[in-house]
């Protein structure tokens, strides 16, 4: 059956807390007053049961099918065993559900199954979830769907109408857990975990043991959430990858701590059993980098203190997070004499097969800049592209186009894009311009991102050639324009774009002088270059997708005249950065080149400008860089540029030990860089398609052309990558011109 046409339509259960008050309002402009503020519930775990009875064992010729979903994050169990946990964060508007076979979980006779819930409400207003409005609920139903056997004894399901299926929503006792305190890190990103097992049924989420068993005599029945107008829709995404992994280093040092190295920055927490007297307190303390003594630097540069405290109780105990943090680095510490039973680590990313995209040179630092990159990328997509896993965990635009572009190559599917799409579409009901995060209850807004948001609906098509999906959000496009033509002056161009944020690169200190005051909001009338290569960018690229799907074209010949006239310096043979500057950054130059908006005849002298110049940018604007100078030919300068080892490059980060992409070029270019940042990871689509040459085209025979420029002095390059349902190996080796040497086909 599929699942896109199945009617879920859940009851909706919340505590009384929850369960007459209205949910608030959370949609407004980034500049004007929102009603979260003020105090409100917040870092609320709840335990909920459900019980679900299989009398006879006919019913172990069916199939059952647990869909679940909660507000505003949940775990579920079936009888103590760990299912899954979700949903992606989304507006309730299009709130996700997940679906599980839980069919070999559960048991027949007089004996319920225990469906078990570990629900969360966060109630902070950030770019999580769309939390702090009020909406704590929980949906579930079991469903039975009849199977058969085959001659050869394998189970096969019926397709049976939606009518046929028995489903049996599920009625919810609960128990607020009130063994969860700590204070808010981040941008009010997450509550750190400070856990107290003498306040913990670590059996709650099982079955009873006898008749005498009372444990659950306290719990009280949810209610119906009366407000819950959920518009409900399977989850396009697969569910997260969650396990647990040995530390490459774990020690015990003199003073009785334990010390962890994850080997690599890494998304998730530990996992640990140990054994001490009641009350005793151990100290946990997670950092991506170490002091100069040797220490876990726990008070990160990003701006979160990661420093939790396990309260023990008698007999052995269990912690396992609910959260995750981005980490290197942990160590226990304690007063007292404890006995770990078990200390891992548990991980979680979107799910990634590491085989399909592999990158193998002869150049060291080409290959270890690869590795980082898909490292970045494997941990900082969770479910969604996030900025960084730490200080804010949330899906920014602008971060999105570059990581969106990395992932799909390395994972040869496009699920997790499209879901970025449809999410950024959304908030075209808040602002026809778009937001700059979603989804999340922070209404931030940043005009470049809005901008750019046509560069994503053209990746998607780009590896899919799929014009209905294109098709579909061409008025999200659209309206994007018609929202910025209201900022038109001279000759079309954009003046004072003031409900928006101008960002041009970030932090402010990588914007090579850039000559025109960028403040929040902007507040002095004029023109200025990169918000009108954006625009004259978007209006081109909408263009082209108007022209695939064999609509009317819009002119952008004239804006783009227009442009140039305005910002061009024919005596610099480069772009100034506004109408009455003279002074050329790199950002000025790099848009119109990447957009294909410079003059033919100085295409020549703007490159050039750009090579001179280098990374006298952020990471995120390396992509628009690197591509700019592919569309130049320049393919000789983009490999030295991605190899440069001054402090403007991957080497450099390297250097500083990292094993992820950091924010900036080095730990100290910014005042809270984070040291996990997939906006950094254009090496990745740059190497593929501009070295190996695998340019995604739908019209071409294969949906890809192939011209490489692998470096001459580059003797031995091989690479595997994904494409569609295929992995193409492009060879070259010493004294050999490079070959796509196989096509194989992958499950």
């Amino acid at each position: 059956m599929n699942e896109k046409e199945y009617p879920f339509q859940p009851h909706w259960y919340t505590i009384p807390e929850f369960a007459e008050q209205l949910p608030r309002q959370p949609y407004h402009k980034e500049y004007e007053p929102d009603s979260l503020s003020g105090s409100q519930i917040s870092n609320l775990h709840i335990l909920a049961r459900s019980e679900y009875f299989i009398l006879s064992e006919e019913h172990k010729k069916q199939k059952y099918i647990l869909r679940i979903t909660a507000d505003d994050y949940y775990k579920v169990y079936v009888n103590g065993k760990y299912i899954g946990q979700g949903p992606a964060p989304a507006y309730p508007e299009k709130y996700y559900y997940n679906t599980y076979d839980i069919t070999k979980e559960l048991h027949t006779g007089n004996a319920p199954n225990i469906i078990a819930v570990h629900l969360y409400y966060q109630g902070l207003v950030n770019r999580v979830w769309n939390s702090g409005e009020g909406r704590l609920a929980l949906a579930a139903e079991i469903s039975q769907e009849l199977q058969e056997q085959n001659l050869q004894g394998e189970l096969l399901y019926n397709e049976i109408l939606h009518k046929q299926i028995l489903c049996t929503p599920l009625v919810w006792s609960y128990k607020k857990s009130e063994a969860y305190t700590g204070d808010r890190i981040g941008y009010d990103t997450q509550f750190l975990e400070d856990f107290d097992s003498r306040l913990w049924d670590k059996n709650w989420n099982q079955i009873q043991i006898n008749e005498e068993d009372n444990r659950y005599e306290d719990w009280k029945p949810m209610k119906r959430a009366v407000w819950a107008n959920y518009h409900v829709v399977p989850q396009p995404t697969k569910q997260l990858l969650v396990y647990k992994r040995r530390p490459a280093v774990l020690k015990q040092l003199a003073d009785k701590s334990w010390f962890i190295d994850a080997g690599e920055e890494v998304t998730g927490g530990l996992y640990l059993r140990a054994e001490g007297k009641t009350g005793q307190k151990i100290k946990i303390l997670f950092g991506e980098e170490l002091t100069e003594e040797g220490k876990v630097r726990y008070d990160m540069r990003c701006g979160c203190k990661y420093k939790e405290i396990w309260t023990l109780t008698d007999g052995e105990c269990e912690l396992e997070p609910f959260d995750y943090k981005g980490f290197r680095y942990a160590s226990l510490e304690t007063e007292d004499e404890v006995t770990f039973k078990e200390i891992q680590l548990i991980l979680r990313h979107y799910p990634l097969d590491e085989s399909l995209c592999i990158l193998k040179t002869d150049d060291s630092w080409l290959d270890k800049i690869f590795l980082m990159c898909k490292n970045t990328v494997k941990y900082g997509t969770q479910e969604a592209y996030l900025d960084c896993p730490t200080r804010e965990k949330g899906q920014y635009l602008g971060d999105a186009v570059i990581t969106a572009r990395s992932q799909v190559w390395l994972t040869g599917s496009t699920e997790m894009l499209r879901k970025c799409i449809d999410q950024f579409a959304q908030t075209s009901m808040i602002c026809p311009g778009l937001l700059a995060v979603a989804p999340g209850s922070v209404m931030q807004e940043i005009a470049d991102f809005s901008l750019l948001w046509p560069e994503l609906l053209m990746t998607d098509y780009l590896f899919t050639g799929d014009k209905k999906f294109l098709e579909q959000y061409y008025p999200v496009a659209e309206g994007i324009l018609n929202y910025f033509r209201k900022y038109a002056g001279k000759n079309g161009l954009l003046n004072q774009v003031a409900e928006k944020w101008n960002l041009v690169d970030w932090p402010e200190n990588l914007r090579d002088n850039y000559d025109f005051s960028l403040t929040r909001p902007i507040v002095d009338s004029g023109y200025h270059n990169v918000i009108n290569a954006l625009y004259v960018g978007a209006v081109k690229t909408i263009s082209h997708i108007e022209e695939i799907l064999g609509y009317p074209t819009r002119d952008w010949t004239a804006l783009q005249d227009a442009y140039c006239e305005m910002f061009f310096r024919k005596e610099l043979g480069v772009f100034a950065d506004s109408e009455k500057s003279y002074h050329a950054s790199v950002h000025s130059n790099i848009y119109p080149l990447y957009f294909g908006l410079v003059p033919e005849e100085y295409v020549e002298t703007t490159a050039d400008f750009l090579v001179k110049k280098g990374f006298c940018c952020g990471v995120m604007l390396s992509y628009y860089m690197l591509k700019a100078l592919a569309r130049a030919g320049r393919y000789e300068d983009i490999y030295q540029l991605i190899v440069n080892q001054s402090e403007h490059g991957w080497i450099n980060m390297l250097r500083e030990n990292a094993t992820t992409c950091f924010e900036a070029w080095g730990k100290e270019q910014k005042w809270n860089t984070s040291l996990c940042h997939p906006w950094a990871t254009a090496p990745i689509s740059v190497i593929i398609e501009e070295m190996a040459g695998i340019k995604p085209e739908p019209e071409a025979p294969q949906g890809f052309f192939w011209n490489p420029h692998i470096p001459e002095n580059i003797k031995t390059f091989e690479l595997k990558v994904p494409f569609g349902k295929k992995q193409l190996l492009i060879r070259k080796r010493e004294g050999t011109k490079p070959e796509l040497v196989d096509i194989s086909f992958y499950k």
